[in-house]
């Protein structure tokens, strides 16, 4: 039987990179970058440690997923499998489409001075089904994570169903010791991604629309898959552990050659008229991207892998925040950058209103009704009110869920 062992480091990762991104997303409001909303005056030094972070937070993300759904998964196949993952993704991202992003595209419009007579005339062009931004209020604006990994679940079943069955120990047996005979062999994931870089960035930019994201998709959907397998093959996270400093080192040395000389002011992505540049910038960053993670998750086993009772918050929380963040960052921020005050109070400010205000509401309105436990994402908690209508009474009463 198999024994499940709680993985805290892994816990911690996610935690931290859905932290970043929460940063990283109200950072965009004082970078030259195009986003929904910016403050009158950006500055692009802070474009040097957002570039950097933007290179390896989701991918960071894509991986752990990958890692998380092999625990979670467990014997469950099938309808349980499909189920599982409905309940967990598809369930929020119908309700944040509806609920949650609208209000971002509602201050997108009165930034942009478009205004309308109240936000429910708005609300109502959600059942245009015209997706933004050609004039409705349908998006899936930053759940397209959430999309993604739903996606990725459902195509990527097969194999996962594989890699859990008894069928694949003889493969899983055959690549655990292969690794441990030669630990440099999990750097050659660089080639493809490699490939991926030269053949589809430039022609298929990021666009976080689904079906013409080839680029974003190659190297997601590898994260994915690699994350599964780190915890499915035996041997494979040792083998991370061991090299984590070599990791360390190949992804902090074209990390600061880029730093110096392409993230810093007046940083622009490379475009197809680069010449050579774009392939010594491919060369780095395709370097990096793996070479960090790797170290990531190696460092994390031997220094995260303790509990808190903050990162049992934390974890549980995590997903709504992540769900509501933008959504409340944009609601202030829209207010904040028109005070008269410089670039770091309003990105401090905006920082803690957007935690402060998304934590208040996960506490006051989520956490404690399984009604929004569930369109947040959440498993159903013993101690959550459960709204439900009595026959005998005709009235709504408040009845105990043991989920």
């Amino acid at each position: 039987m198999e024994t499940v062992q709680r993985r805290y480091d892994i816990d911690w990762l996610r935690v931290i990179a859905f932290y970043i991104l929460i940063f990283f997303h109200v950072g965009m409001v004082f970078v030259p970058w195009e986003f929904h909303l910016k403050n009158n005056v950006t500055v692009e030094w802070f474009e040097t440690w957002m570039a950097f972070l933007h290179q390896w937070r989701l991918p960071l993300l894509f991986m752990i997923s990958g890692i998380v759904l092999y625990h979670s998964m467990g014997k469950r196949i099938g309808k349980k499998y499909f189920g599982e993952r409905s309940k967990r993704l598809l369930i929020p991202l119908l309700f944040g489409m509806f609920v949650i992003v609208p209000p971002q595209i509602y201050y997108d419009r009165l930034f942009h001075g478009i205004n309308f007579a109240n936000y429910w005339e708005f609300w109502k062009t959600v059942f245009n089904f015209i997706p933004y931004p050609l004039g409705g209020a349908l998006s899936w604006h930053h759940l397209w994570y959430v999309l993604y990994i739903f996606v990725y679940s459902i195509l990527a079943y097969p194999l996962f169903k594989y890699l859990r069955s008894e069928k694949s120990l003889y493969l899983k047996n055959n690549i655990g010791s292969f690794l441990k005979r030669h630990p440099n062999s999990i750097y050659l994931i660089t080639i493809p991604f490699l490939f991926f870089y030269y053949t589809l960035a430039q022609k298929y930019p990021e666009t976080h629309g689904l079906i013409d994201d080839w680029y974003n998709h190659s190297i997601s959907f590898s994260l994915f898959i690699l994350g599964f397998c780190i915890s499915a093959i035996d041997g494979f996270w040792e083998v991370l552990v061991a090299k984590r400093k070599q990791s360390l080192i190949q992804a902090l040395v074209p990390a600061i050659v880029l730093a110096l000389f392409v993230w810093g002011p007046t940083f622009e992505v490379v475009n197809e008229d680069a010449g050579w540049f774009i392939y010594v910038y491919g060369l780095f960053k395709m370097v990096m991207i793996p070479s960090l993670l790797f170290a990531a998750v190696g460092y994390g086993r031997i220094y995260l892998n303790k509990s808190s009772k903050i990162l049992t918050y934390a974890n549980e929380s995590v997903y709504p925040l992540y769900i509501l963040h933008q959504t409340v960052e944009l609601i202030f921020a829209y207010y904040i950058i028109q005070l008269d005050l410089g670039v770091l109070p309003k990105f401090v400010l905006l920082v803690v209103v957007t935690f402060g205000i998304s934590l208040a509401l996960y506490e006051l309105l989520i956490k404690h009704f399984a009604v929004t436990r569930l369109f947040f994402g959440m498993k159903a908690k013993a101690g959550t009110i459960r709204i439900s209508t009595q026959r005998k009474t005709g009235s709504l009463s408040a009845v105990e869920d043991e989920g």
